[in-house]
């Protein structure tokens, strides 16, 4: 059973002075992406999570740039008063224990916080305004406050094989219940564009190890802007339980990858699912309000 989860993306604002090195989400750092600053109203947030529930969908991350917790905050009360969705909240390591508390009372599923490479030295070339150490204690936190936790690899950033195999060994160590598996997509104007995106050879290796060595693993997720539509049974028979960055085609907002413009558009990716017999968790079965 193949798990599809849904995207909102609440605000491209980014507080880091220097941006990561590969991001094309985050205002001003790429045409390809956002560009301009990208701010959802309650009402486009509200209209977004109904439509995503009609298709069927069960589950929705909420994602935003540093500098945005009480929005996805607001964000996430938002769609849990108006739908029975699930929510995976996405602000990378912009989080404390109070913030997290707060994301609990108010009804979080699962945080998620990247650690991305485990290499600290080019974590911090890739990454200038970030802080491995935090990212990590993130995570420590969310795992104390009983919440499901997701924190995934991306793969073809620079990283060696050993500093795959070590990133693995922490992640044995957080007991993550997610892991996203991405692959490295560049996008234009920023100090990565020049990078070759990773194969898929390399994504479909490090899926295999991540489903034979995490023995915590409850969902490992393949987001698709990392992928395309002709790779998706690829990285489902290498051990991807879960397809992210899906939308219905009648999903109303202005809608672009973190890792690559594209998107997946639901009714293709069920289709091609159908075709080769592989069955979804998507089911049209509406909360009355």
């Amino acid at each position: 059973m193949i798990e599809i989860t849904s995207t909102i993306h609440v605000s491209n604002y980014c507080s880091f002075k220097k941006k990561c090195a590969y991001c094309g989400f985050a205002v001003g750092t790429s045409t390809e992406g956002y560009f301009f600053l990208t701010e959802k109203k309650e009402k486009e947030i509200i209209t977004a999570a109904k439509i995503i529930e009609e298709s069927g969908i069960r589950r929705v991350s909420i994602s935003a740039g540093y500098g945005n917790f009480y929005k996805v905050l607001k964000a996430l009360e938002l769609v849990k008063k108006s739908t029975s969705l699930k929510v995976l909240i996405n602000i990378g390591g912009d989080l404390n224990r109070e913030r997290i508390s707060m994301l609990k009372k108010a009804g979080v599923d699962t945080i998620c916080c990247n650690l991305e490479t485990t290499n600290k030295n080019l974590f911090k070339r890739l990454k200038p305004s970030d802080s491995f150490k935090h990212r990590l204690h993130v995570c420590y936190l969310v795992k104390e406050e009983g919440i499901e936790l997701s924190s995934g690899i991306l793969v073809g950033i620079g990283e060696t094989e050993n500093d795959r195999e070590q990133h693995i060994e922490i992640l044995k160590k957080l007991e993550p219940e997610e892991i996203p598996v991405m692959r490295f997509m560049p996008y234009k104007e920023t100090p990565m564009e020049s990078v070759p995106p990773a194969s898929l050879n390399l994504l479909i290796s490090i899926i295999k190890k991540v489903k034979r060595e995490i023995k915590s693993l409850k969902r490992l997720t393949v987001p698709f802007p990392t992928i395309s539509k002709e790779d998706l049974i690829s990285v489902i028979n290498a051990g991807a339980t879960n397809i992210a960055t899906i939308v219905p085609q009648k999903y109303p907002l202005l809608i672009k990858g973190v890792g690559s413009p594209k998107v997946g558009i639901l009714e293709e990716i069920l289709e091609i699912l159908k075709r080769h017999g592989i069955e979804t968790n998507v089911r049209r079965e509406v909360r009355t309000f």
